[in-house]
């Protein structure tokens, strides 16, 4: 048998493994926040999702969303949001930003200047996330998300957005520090007076789908280039209400983790100034996985006091990350350039992710004879770099793939220093260009 039929045959036979102990153990991946079904339709939303129904009848879509193929952009974030929010029928188009491809001729047809996001309803095709949200909520006055004192929330929202952009990549100053905290000081006591837990007190308004996609990425930037921890620190309602919007499915499903953020903001923004301090190196190094521990196993605890907070369930998450390993194989050994040994090498993390490490390694001899070529450990570390939340997977899948993947790679390539990776671009992403990494299983 050719090697290329055995590589199938083995990705076919783990493919149905999974779904069988999947099946067997009474597991549901298909929630809000966790890779599901791509075609998700209807019942929970999903990044993967090419069309939203909300039980009515496909007749009866009205809007196209034009998105970043990544969830990378912030802008497409907060329509995306709304949309889910108010259960309004839509189908999704993905369209890659400047920073990782190059637009299709149809869509720059539409705009030349191929912005993101873009709506299509009824027909009328618009640009600019502010314009399309209105016009949103006037053709779908249903279910209003604008409350009394949504252009005053716009106007803070847009002035933490301005005091963080001039921090994180304008100067490093006490100045651009201080302005900035005032700033977030300034959201907090918003969210105070309001009774909380959301901008608009107990109701979820179209300003926190705003907030929600500019303060998660303020929180995972300011803290990996600066060093300042927002959530679990000296701002209890910003806290509180992340953990209000972590009970919403819309945010489950299109929220990111701090490495995705990390490392998709600095194309899209121009460079991000880090600190330098020892704090803000420690952040960083967690964040990156550079610190011993937080992507190896045993993994340490996730939880809400986390640095990076979140919550877990291990076996769920192994399950979700080989779902997702197994669907995405074809782009992943796309980007190893069909090299036979990657093919081996992921073939033992899904396995490993199915099974657990501890049975997988007394079970199987496939990292014991030293048969899988150790260049195979550069195609694994340089996935590990890339995984792409919520893209690929939940946050907490994303965890515990990285770290399946170091335990691989560390085994059949034993690092010579304390960290091996492969450098991320800072100027594009082309290294994540779906057109590498397979476009049709992502």
């Amino acid at each position: 048998m050719a090697s290329s039929a055995r590589s199938a045959k083995a990705w076919a036979e783990l493919a149905s493994r999974l779904q069988q102990v999947v099946t067997d153990g009474g597991y549901d991946l298909h929630v809000a926040g966790r890779r599901g079904l791509r075609d998700a339709k209807n019942g929970p939303p999903s990044a993967q999702a090419a069309m939203r129904l909300f039980g009515k009848d496909e007749s009866q879509v009205r809007v196209t969303l034009f998105r970043d193929n990544h969830a990378w952009c912030p802008y497409c974030h907060k329509v995306w949001m709304q949309l889910e929010e108010k259960h309004v029928p839509y189908k999704v188009e993905k369209v890659a930003m400047n920073c990782y491809g190059a637009k299709s001729r149809s869509f720059l047809k539409k705009t030349p200047r191929g912005l993101l996001p873009a709506i299509e309803i009824d027909g009328r095709f618009t640009t600019e996330s502010s314009t399309i949200m209105q016009l949103i909520e006037s053709t779908f006055p249903e279910q209003s998300l604008t409350p009394h004192g949504t252009d005053q929330l716009m106007s803070l929202e847009r002035e933490l957005f301005g005091a963080w952009l001039n921090w994180l990549r304008g100067e490093e100053s006490a100045r651009a520090s201080a302005t900035f905290e005032r700033a977030v000081d300034a959201t907090e006591s918003v969210l105070k007076r309001s009774g909380g837990p959301y901008f608009a007190g107990r109701s979820f308004s179209l300003a926190d789908c705003v907030f929600a996609s500019s303060l998660e990425r303020i929180v995972a930037s300011i803290l990996y280039y600066k060093g300042l921890q927002i959530r679990n620190g000296r701002w209890p309602c910003i806290e509180a209400w992340f953990r209000a919007m972590e009970s919403r499915e819309s945010y489950m499903a299109s929220r990111s983790d701090y490495h995705t953020h990390v490392h998709d903001l600095p194309p899209q923004i121009g460079g991000c100034i880090a600190s330098g301090t020892p704090k803000q190196k420690a952040a960083a190094a967690a964040i990156d996985g550079m610190d011993g521990h937080s992507w190896h196993l045993p993994l340490p605890p996730l939880t809400m006091e986390s640095l990076e907070p979140g919550m877990e369930d291990p076996v769920k998450d192994r399950f979700e990350a080989a779902f997702a390993l197994i669907h995405c194989r074809e782009g992943i050994i796309n980007s190893s350039q069909g090299d036979e040994a990657a093919h081996s090498a992921f073939q033992v993390v899904a396995q490993a992710l199915i099974d657990g490490v501890e049975k997988f390694q007394a079970s199987s001899s496939a990292l014991k004879t030293g048969d899988i070529n150790p260049a195979a450990a550069f195609h694994l570390r340089h996935t590990r770099d890339r995984i792409c939340v919520p893209r690929d997977m939940s946050f907490a899948a994303a965890r515990q793939l990285r770290a399946h993947l170091n335990w691989a790679a560390d085994t059949i390539d034993p690092p010579k220093q304390a960290w091996v990776g492969v450098p991320i671009a800072s100027h594009d992403r082309r290294d994540s260009d779906p057109a590498v990494f397979g476009l049709s299983t992502l």
